[in-house]
């Protein structure tokens, strides 16, 4: 994914800050506003906030709720990489797993009832192996 060109797709300005930002999620399988708070500490919060929510609209990166106050992102992959999530409810450990079968349930059921699905996630809290 290259975040330039994307930018100039949705005619966006392409800035340093945006790159950065980019390069430092790109690497991360969940991060969270904080996260990037902490790495990007000489960025106003408000500039962070902004390219989050500019992020979210281009598609860039989509928002995981574990039904908690904060929230996590991650990169939009292509659907061939879809997968869900589950967070355990002591320890937080948060991991991902394949949903091939599920996602194809949800698009017969939509289609079935005549809606286009952009999107879904399904955040499952759980209890791990180690904290039972």
């Amino acid at each position: 994914m290259n975040i330039e060109n994307i930018l100039k797709e949705y005619n966006k300005s392409i800035t340093k800050e945006r790159i950065d930002i980019f390069s430092f999620i790109s690497e991360k399988h969940l991060f969270s506003a904080n996260d990037l708070i902490l790495k990007f500490w000489n960025l106003w919060r408000a500039s962070i906030f902004r390219t989050i929510n500019l992020f979210l609209e281009i598609w860039i990166i989509r928002k995981i709720s574990f039904w908690e106050r904060s929230e996590n992102y991650e990169i939009v992959n292509d659907d061939e990489n879809h997968h869900e999530h589950m967070k355990c409810e002591k320890c937080s450990k948060i991991i991902n797993f394949n949903s091939d079968n599920i996602c194809k349930k949800i698009l017969s059921e939509a289609s079935n009832i005549w809606f286009k699905v952009k999107d879904h996630s399904i955040s499952i809290i759980w209890t791990c192996k180690n904290c039972l």
